[in-house]
């Protein structure tokens, strides 16, 4: 399995997720968001329409007709994602982890600094570990 990418001490995972989508279109590759927190989700979206007025991030939830031509997808089924990098925006990791990261480049655990939201990020880490994947840590501190 490919590397996972921990950035940690991030102050609103949010607000980074966005930033992350800004530089993965700059480099014309696809980005898959997932949670399965529906309205997290909902949150992004609206964020990424208003991120910044002189950026355009296209965004689609998956189910759209326009996912295809779309260059980043946001869903709350893993399996319905696809593309170059996964950016992980959860606290737990789904039952078929290892299966649906197999289908991206690159992967991001996204950790904010809140206590809680650390310590399930310590219990995915050890799971990604426990599996054999190799891991980088970024602290994002600011």
């Amino acid at each position: 399995m490919q590397k996972i990418d921990f950035h940690f001490n991030v102050s609103d995972r949010l607000r980074y997720a966005c930033l992350v989508a800004r530089t993965v279109l700059r480099r014309g590759l696809t980005l898959a968001l997932w949670s399965s927190d529906e309205r997290r989700l909902r949150d992004l979206d609206a964020l990424l329409w208003r991120f910044n007025d002189l950026a355009f991030l296209p965004h689609v939830y998956s189910s759209s007709p326009l996912a295809g031509e779309t260059p980043i997808l946001i869903s709350t089924d893993l399996s319905t994602l696809n593309g170059d990098v996964l950016l992980l925006l959860d606290d737990h990791l789904p039952p078929t982890w290892q299966t649906d990261f197999a289908r991206f480049n690159r992967i991001i655990d996204v950790v904010s600094t809140n206590p809680q939201e650390l310590a399930l990020s310590r219990d995915r880490y050890r799971a990604y570990r426990a599996a054999g994947v190799e891991l980088a840590a970024y602290d994002r501190r600011q």
